[in-house]
């Protein structure tokens, strides 16, 4: 528990810039992704998959993705974290972090490894 409390200006950061992940950039990429290529409002279908698909092929759109998906993981854990001590855990606050951060740290490894092999 006292690690997890050493690096409680690191929780913080990794929520502040995932808060602004979250709000900035996600919306617009699941805009994008799930609405408006699927409708077609970008014109012909299989020319707009190979635009996104060199998109997030290259090195800076691969980087965008994975910040934008881990950074929303981190930014979710640390919410939880202290939504859960609002509620009362203060007694189990150790092994909640530890499952909620473990949680982030998979989900950040599971996206770097995902996007990274696309």
């Amino acid at each position: 528990m006292k690690l997890i409390r050493a690096l409680e200006p690191l929780w913080w950061m990794l929520f502040g810039a995932g808060g602004f992940m979250a709000a900035f950039f996600l919306p617009a990429l699941l805009f994008v992704l799930a609405f408006a290529f699927p409708l077609g409002w970008f014109g012909d279908s299989t020319e707009t998959f190979l635009r996104f698909k060199q998109l997030f092929a290259n090195a800076i759109g691969k980087t965008l993705l994975i910040l934008v998906i881990s950074l929303t993981f981190w930014h979710a854990a640390h919410h939880l974290r202290h939504f859960a001590i609002d509620l009362g855990f203060q007694d189990v606050q150790g092994p909640v972090s530890h499952l909620l951060y473990g949680g982030a740290l998979v989900g950040t490894l599971a996206s770097i490894a995902i996007i990274g092999a696309l």
